[in-house]
């Protein structure tokens, strides 16, 4: 049996050419500590049952029960068409109010008080949400469909359209008074035919409000939205408005294209 035998420096030379002849191929996987800490090491996803981010146009009806802290109860009925966004939610409503008597309205009629009120009109609406949580959810009974809830905080700012205000007042009267954000004396004296027995119309043209709302989404691109939207008295001081505070209880249902 042969042995070969290598100097004590002949050694060293060696394990010293094998180290660096490996050095190329693993240093570049070399990091310090905190910069390997900092780095990305994988990513996670969120689940989406419905993704209405990646939707064009949401189409759809609602109907509401304004609350407006008077004796006469009101109904709200119309259209919307919402635009998704990857941070918002724009949205824009047509919609007319009913107005009805009750038993304290007529009462009340009876005397020489008046209560501020808003006779029937039509109602345009401009509103913005924000996402505030959404996720998937798993409904009761079983068999029902997994749905995309979103949770939101919007904002609206609605124009009151009354039909017989203008009756009679010179076109260039209208453009003029119709940007103003309280009623003119021609379209107060106008409505005294439509409002109601004991009401006092209310002067405000734009009303604010701000509120909450969940939207639930299904799979079959259909969408159910109940929201509760408060009046912000913002534009009241200026209307000269004594109808200051109000609440709605709406739900909208359509389809997201």
């Amino acid at each position: 049996m042969a042995l070969a035998l290598l100097a004590p420096g002949a050694a060293s030379a060696a394990t010293s050419t094998s180290t660096t002849a490996e050095a190329p191929s693993l240093g570049r996987f070399r990091l310090p500590w905190e910069l390997l800490v900092d780095k990305t090491v994988g990513t996670t996803s969120k689940p989406v049952r419905f993704d209405w981010r990646r939707t064009t146009v949401h189409v759809g009806g609602f109907a509401a029960q304004p609350a407006e802290f008077n004796n006469y109860n009101s109904f709200r009925a119309g259209v919307l068409a919402r635009v998704p966004s990857d941070a918002l939610m724009y949205e824009f409503g047509l919609s007319y109010v009913w107005v009805f008597e009750t038993e304290s309205s007529q009462r009340l009629a009876l005397t020489p008080y008046r209560q501020p009120g808003r006779p029937e009109r039509l109602e345009i609406d401009f509103s913005i949400g924000v996402p505030l949580a959404e996720g998937v959810i798993t409904s009761w009974p079983s068999w029902f469909p997994a749905a995309e809830l979103v949770f939101s905080a919007y904002f609206n700012l609605r124009y009151l359209i009354y039909p017989s205000g203008f009756e009679g007042v010179k076109f260039r009267n209208i453009l003029g008074s119709s940007l103003s954000p309280r009623l003119s004396d021609d379209e107060i004296e106008n409505l005294d035919d439509s409002r109601l027995p004991g009401m006092e119309v209310d002067r405000t043209r734009y009303t604010l409000y701000a509120g909450l709302g969940t939207d639930i989404y299904f799979d079959f691109n259909m969408f159910v939205a109940p929201r509760v939207m408060i009046s912000v008295p913002l534009l009241a001081a200026i209307a000269e408005s004594q109808m200051r505070l109000a609440l709605e209880f709406s739900l909208a249902i359509g389809a997201a294209f």
